[in-house]
């Protein structure tokens, strides 16, 4: 394929860091990225799973222990991994998602290591990323990012 051939297949990826299914489906996405290689254009968009405007649960213990379930049937399906416990359902997921969408100007190595660790935050370590010093300290340390610039 020349270099002004536009790739044979595009891809629009609809994810957020903090939503199960996307968890156990990273593997495949990554795997098909390798697979397909320069015959594809990938598009990553953030859709808001957890939004901040929405009402808080009743009963935030009994909340996180549904989600928690429901959590663990997706990674039956999926066959991810996920944490043995979950500290609280994520308030929002505005600034996990703001923080991986940011870390993409700075190359997709850098974002692709950056959503692996905000996704971490919940699938885990069961704390989910859900506010701007939370997202920011996942992406700290990872290789080649300028924590300043991402802030």
């Amino acid at each position: 394929m020349s270099a002004a051939s536009p790739p044979a297949v595009e891809v629009t990826e609809y994810t957020d860091p903090l939503c199960p299914w996307a968890w156990g489906a990273a593997p495949l996405f990554a795997r098909l990225r390798t697979a397909w290689g320069d015959r594809t254009r990938w598009r990553r968009v953030y859709a808001i799973l957890f939004d901040e405007d929405e009402e808080p649960a009743p009963d935030p213990a009994a909340e996180t222990a549904w989600y928690a379930g429901y959590v663990a049937e997706v990674c039956a399906v999926t066959g991810a991994s996920y944490a043995p416990r979950l500290a609280r359902v994520a308030a929002t997921s505005w600034p996990a998602s703001c923080v991986a969408k940011a870390a993409e100007r700075q190359g997709a190595e850098v974002a692709e290591e950056v959503l692996r660790r905000l996704r971490a935050t919940m699938f885990v370590h069961g704390e989910p990323a859900d506010t701007p010093p939370l997202a920011l300290a996942a992406a700290r340390g990872v290789p080649g990012l300028d924590a300043a610039r991402l802030a």
